[in-house]
């Protein structure tokens, strides 16, 4: 893994990425001390500072309104940085969750073979057959607003692509002696997968 991050580092363009990545990062976790208001905290919120243009200042002075503000007197800016926590929660939340899922049933696929792996893999096809943007569209108007009715969405529609990735390299790694090796030492399949 080292070799691939140096790699990746040494080009301009993953070294970019990965600095925006990083400010991004940062931004969200201090999210509390960098922004001017929290934007879920009504005792905070001025209704005279409604609808202000980009670059103004609060009444009293103490901050500036780097994008504005809505028409309740919140900092646009402060909920962005608020917004981006839980954007960044939640897509590292779905995310692991549709790889622990979409590995095993990739792996057990791979491994089991016959019927299992076929079943498997044209439910993986039927996923697939639908944009995933979609898919998550439809299911979260089926299942209701909330934080982890999306995460559900999400998972439902990003499994796959994971099952059918990993399943592709479990059979190739499936025919090596290794595996052959290990069945004949009568490792249990568990340990065999993993």
């Amino acid at each position: 893994m080292t070799g691939f991050m140096r790699r990746f580092v040494s080009t301009a363009n993953g070294s970019i990425a990965l600095a925006i990545f990083a400010a991004i990062v940062i931004l969200a976790i201090f999210a509390p001390w960098i922004a001017n208001q929290n934007p879920y905290d009504q005792a905070q919120l001025d209704i005279m500072s409604s609808r202000l243009p980009p670059g103004s200042e609060a009444f009293d002075g103490s901050y500036t309104f780097w994008f504005g503000t809505d028409d309740q007197g919140r900092d646009i800016f402060s909920a962005v940085l608020y917004g981006l926590r839980l954007s960044l929660l939640v897509a590292l939340i779905s995310t692991s969750i549709a790889m622990v899922i979409g590995v095993s049933a990739g792996l057990a696929g791979a491994y089991f073979g016959g019927r299992f792996d076929a079943v498997l893999m044209r439910l993986v096809d039927l996923q697939l057959a639908f944009p995933s943007v979609l898919t998550a569209l439809v299911l979260i108007a089926l299942l209701g607003a909330g934080m982890d009715k999306v995460i559900i969405a999400i998972v439902a529609a990003q499994w796959a692509y994971f099952a059918r990735t990993l399943r592709a390299s479990a059979m190739v790694e499936r025919t090596k002696e290794y595996i052959q090796a290990a069945h004949v030492m009568r490792f249990s399949s568990r340990r065999i997968m993993l």
